[in-house]
């Protein structure tokens, strides 16, 4: 073919070029590139040939050529193509791991499903087959087949939507006050499992309302792969429950002050302080006075120290103890073998007119020994010496003082002495002139 020919040909196909390239690429910058590859191609074989009996047939064909060894060409350089979504995968150069476009891409990944997850990583960057995919996730090749349609929707959906972070991705929340009413577990309580802010704030977003991963991922701003995992833990040891519509809602009561409210409650607890003070202590000291006292052990027969121990005991049970509502009713039995209702407060920067912390208390903490006849009762309060919170409450502190008590904890013997060292860091055994 002559070149003024050739010249007007490719003058009238090129724009078709570019439409062809950018069907095949979803990407101006690589149609671009793809397109030019084509110009290339079909020019130089145009001069070479004669007597073309049908010019478009011959030169879609020229194009998707080009387009063949484009793409393979994008593999060995570190692109795969997912529907017109170009990915890079691992070994990409940094540039191309920056562009926006791959930062979009890797956030969809992000937001399919655990299972579509997998999958795309596997077929698009691990390059396996459906078939290989099917056998390593033990699953039929059919069901690979739709998880990976699916998958390709909700990315192409994804690339078009605009995501922007809730409050709690710009302005996260702190919990205070984690704790339990019931038995904690081997794994500990609501402290343990929300010790991490991020755990807090997933746990905050779907407080209110159910959410799904991905909702409570956007509410974060975070990955959906790392709520996910967080999720799972979560709702293994009941602290949020699974919902119809792949949705979770938090199983922990969560306690946002009001100043308000807290200085009402404060002023109703300070007049009924006065009363339990004016007509319940003489009634209990009386009581006291009468009460035969060999059946209480008290060092130093200490009557101060007596009443010291029985007045927040007392009031304990008579005030702070709801005897009509049993709350065991609501109590969650987790896999660790805990069984109780976690809560925990929102931190606040209130200012309120009295002290908070002095009337926190941890309590009642009851132990029971099914080694010896002996029950422990303990109310840590802000004015308490004691160390460590309900998890340094142990069984054995009491078992311990009960040997000792009873002569089988013998001091001189070298094999208990980590029984002694116990009972007097805890402070249940006193140095006093040089006996205990």
């Amino acid at each position: 073919m002559d070149k003024k020919e050739a010249d007007r040909l490719i003058t009238e196909y090129y724009k078709k070029f570019f439409g062809f390239a950018l069907s095949k690429t979803g990407s101006a910058d690589r149609a671009e590139e793809l397109a030019s590859r084509i110009t290339l191609e079909v020019y130089t074989t145009l001069l070479k040939r004669e007597n073309i009996v049908n010019v478009d047939g011959y030169i879609y064909r020229i194009a998707e050529h080009v387009w063949a060894r484009f793409a393979a060409d994008g593999k060995k350089n570190g692109y795969i193509s997912l529907d017109g979504i170009d990915i890079p995968v691992r070994d990409a150069c940094a540039d191309e791991d920056r562009s926006e476009e791959y930062q979009r891409v890797r956030r969809e990944i992000a937001y399919l499903s655990k299972i579509q997850r997998e999958i795309v990583i596997l077929h698009y960057y691990e390059r396996l087959k459906l078939r290989e995919i099917a056998t390593k996730l033990g699953i039929p090749e059919g069901t690979v087949k739709w998880h990976l349609y699916e998958a390709k929707n909700c990315m192409k959906k994804g690339m078009k939507k605009m995501r922007t972070p809730g409050m709690l991705g710009i302005k996260p929340i702190e919990l205070i006050g984690k704790g339990h009413d019931g038995s904690p577990g081997k794994k500990g309580d609501t402290s343990d499992f929300l010790a991490r802010r991020i755990t807090q704030n997933i746990a905050y977003a779907a407080y209110w309302e159910p959410k799904t991963i991905n909702e409570i991922a956007e509410e974060l701003a975070v990955s959906p792969v790392f709520v996910a995992d967080e999720v799972e833990v979560l709702e293994e040891y009941g602290f949020m429950d699974k919902l119809p519509g792949d949705k979770y809602r938090t199983n922990i009561y969560i306690n946002e002050p009001k100043k308000e409210i807290l200085e009402a409650i404060h002023g109703l607890l300070c007049k009924n302080a006065e009363i339990i003070c004016d007509k319940y202590i003489p009634e209990l000291i009386e009581n006291l006075g009468g009460y035969d006292r060999s059946l209480i052990y008290v060092p130093d027969h200490d009557v101060n120290l007596l009443l010291w121990s029985a007045v927040p005991y007392a009031i304990g049970k008579k005030f702070l103890i709801d005897k009509e509502g049993d709350t065991t009713a609501f109590y969650v039995k987790r896999k660790d073998g805990g069984d109780y209702i976690a809560f925990a407060t929102l931190k606040t920067d209130i200012t309120l007119s009295y002290d908070e912390e002095k009337y926190e208390f941890c309590g009642d903490m009851r132990r029971w020994s099914y080694k010896y006849p002996v029950e422990a009762w303990q109310l840590n309060t802000y004015y308490d010496k004691r160390s460590g919170n309900w998890a340094n409450n142990k069984t054995s502190d009491f078992e311990y003082l009960y040997e000792y008590l009873a002569g089988i904890l013998k001091r001189d013997d070298l094999s208990q002495v980590g029984k002694y060292r116990r009972l007097c860091d805890k402070g249940y055994l006193v140095e006093t002139g040089g006996a205990r």
